[in-house]
């Protein structure tokens, strides 16, 4: 059992894998235009489905045993429907409700969005200085001081726990690790630490080659900084707690490059924002188009188990 949360109706692939979760990609628009921002495998600016469709999905996916959703982007909260999409998908999910976001906006929207039902946050924050953050983001250095205003304001807002999400890139942040854990260990936030990712076969591509890190050594420090450790079903990863001067903090290492374990406990189907369902965010042709099938809940319902059962592990 993951989590608890597989029911009698739960949809597994043929690798065993049930599919308890949808990560539903709101938009293909973002305020930041962070260079490495992989838009869900999707192309930007492409159209988005309305609050109707998104709640159709919703709930097909429940009767199949879904009871988690993480809302994405682009950024999700540049949609001003955002509070009816969350209230929709409130109405027939009983587990947590989530989204990643920049958290620009969260200083003005975090109560609303709690009361509309959103549980969490998790929130991109890939530095902690003025210059690296503007270079990573290619916005203004001041951008950085809202972010951590959104952070404090989520925290206000009950929605928790906060994830910081600091993708790691060689030669612009790895050297920030420590402050990050700080950062978190004051401002009362899980730090993930994640591996920055390509597609199979452009491992040796200029990008990967250049900004890529491995996480390996990095997790294997702060093991030993580890006070105690949790496992974090999804994904089955660890998750390390750490003694700091502000107190505890956890860190958890997300991993999905050349690694087995990462894709065998793998509970996601993704939905992007023109309307297909998506097996894997590094396959590039897994999509299961859902736009013309919105308004037959029979045609809705097949699609969605043929998706899941052709889920693949990428790495396996």
């Amino acid at each position: 059992m993951i989590n608890g949360l597989i029911s009698k109706n739960t949809v597994f692939d043929n690798y065993g894998r049930p599919v308890t979760s949808l990560r539903i990609q709101l938009n293909a628009i973002c305020n930041f235009n962070c260079f490495f921002c992989h838009m869900e495998g999707t192309e930007r600016n492409m159209s988005f489905l309305t609050p109707e469709n998104i709640e159709k999905i919703v709930e097909v996916a429940a009767s199949h045993g879904v009871n988690k959703v993480k809302f994405t982007g682009g950024e999700p909260t540049l949609r001003n429907d955002i509070l009816e999409i969350i209230r929709r998908t409130r109405k027939h999910i009983n587990g947590s409700i989530s989204m990643t976001t920049n958290g620009v906006l969260l200083p003005i929207l975090a109560v609303k969005l709690k009361d509309a039902g959103l549980d969490r946050v998790n929130i991109s924050m890939h530095s902690n200085d003025d210059y690296t953050f503007e270079k990573i983001t290619n916005v203004r250095r001041d951008y950085l001081d809202t972010v951590k205003r959104g952070i404090q304001a989520a925290n206000n807002a009950g929605l928790t726990p906060v994830k910081v999400n600091f993708v790691v890139l060689k030669g612009i942040n790895e050297d920030q690790i420590d402050s990050m854990i700080n950062f978190c260990a004051k401002n009362h936030a899980i730090l993930q630490l994640i591996e920055f990712e390509t597609s199979r076969g452009r491992e040796n591509s200029g990008d990967y080659l250049k900004y890529h890190v491995s996480l390996e050594p990095i997790e294997e420090k702060i093991k030993k900084r580890s006070i105690y450790m949790e496992r974090n079903e999804l994904h089955n990863r660890e998750r390390y707690i750490l003694n700091t001067l502000d107190g505890e903090v956890k860190v958890e290492f997300v991993k999905p490059m050349h690694n087995k374990d990462f894709c065998k406990h793998c509970t996601r189907l993704r939905v992007t924002a023109d309307g297909n369902f998506k097996t894997c965010l590094l396959r590039e042709n897994d999509y299961f188009n859902i736009k013309d099938k919105l308004n037959n809940q029979r045609s809705l319902d097949e699609e969605f188990i043929k998706a899941v059962k052709n889920r693949i592990p990428y790495w396996r």
